[in-house]
């Protein structure tokens, strides 16, 4: 067996695997929350419509009901807010963009409780 000099097991510790981003750990964490807040935003916002086609379905308004899909709207402009904001921020932190697909989902995904709430509100 033979033994490998200090020189050379340092030069393995720190060579980079093929694959391995090189992101520092507040950006990986910051685009870990910022995708966090948008699939939040995204499952308040079918849990909501789940509820309201409940209500519309069963013909019979349902204060509880209802109060239940304006508790979920309103978590789902929470979070959306949230996640619109972090776009420019995650952006600038992290050495490799997200894909512009990404981008304009989450976009879509924040903005979509607030059309929501205004149509809600038009009624």
């Amino acid at each position: 067996m033979s033994k490998k000099s200090k020189t050379a097991r340092k030069a393995k510790t720190h060579t980079q695997r093929p694959g391995e981003s090189q992101e520092l750990p507040a950006a990986d964490s910051m685009t870990i929350f910022w995708m966090l807040c948008g699939v939040t935003t995204l499952l308040a916002e079918v849990a909501n419509l789940a509820v309201l086609s409940y209500v519309w379905a069963s013909g019979e308004p349902s204060m509880r009901l209802e109060s239940i899909a304006m508790l979920l709207l309103m978590v789902a402009m929470v979070t959306g807010t949230i996640s619109i904001l972090l776009i420019p921020i995650v952006l600038q932190q992290s050495r490799t963009a997200p894909p512009k697909a990404i981008v304009r989902g989450m976009l879509i995904i924040g903005l979509l409780p607030w059309l929501a709430f205004f149509v809600q509100l038009g009624r």
